[in-house]
């Protein structure tokens, strides 16, 4: 009796736990998910990566984050090749690239670095990003 009682209350304490995690349907509804002063923008010198314009938001701390949404994993992967040549020649420090199924998330942190791309644990929202695109 007591081993089924025990084996009954793990049981359901995984599936709160399950349950209590967040699915999102889509890129864009994870990026607004991360906290409730981000904003979606219009920003003329947006990078074009193979035909596609990012979605643009800024965050309460005045961060970046620009979402691609390619129509395959191959053509992100294209995308994503031709953002790491054009970044070499353009700046000093690079945003942090997420890539998950057919998108491309680059966050773009306001840290001073020591490297080119600022570590997870350096920035505010590196980790909340990426569960947030682990979520979908």
């Amino acid at each position: 009796m007591k081993k089924n009682l025990f084996f009954t209350f793990i049981s359901f304490l995984f599936l709160i736990a399950c349950s209590s995690q967040q699915k999102y349907s889509n890129v864009n509804e994870a990026i607004m998910s991360l906290e409730k002063n981000i904003t979606q923008i219009e920003s003329p010198d947006d990078y074009i990566l193979e035909g596609i314009k990012p979605v643009s938001y800024k965050l309460s701390n005045e961060e970046i984050i620009k979402v691609y949404a390619f129509g395959s994993e191959e053509q992100r992967e294209s995308g994503l090749k031709h953002f790491e040549e054009s970044i070499q020649l353009l700046s000093s420090h690079a945003p942090i690239v997420y890539q998950s199924g057919k998108y491309i998330v680059l966050y773009y942190a306001l840290v001073d670095s020591k490297t080119r791309t600022p570590k997870l644990n350096e920035i505010e929202f590196g980790v909340k990003i990426e569960k947030a695109l682990n979520s979908m």
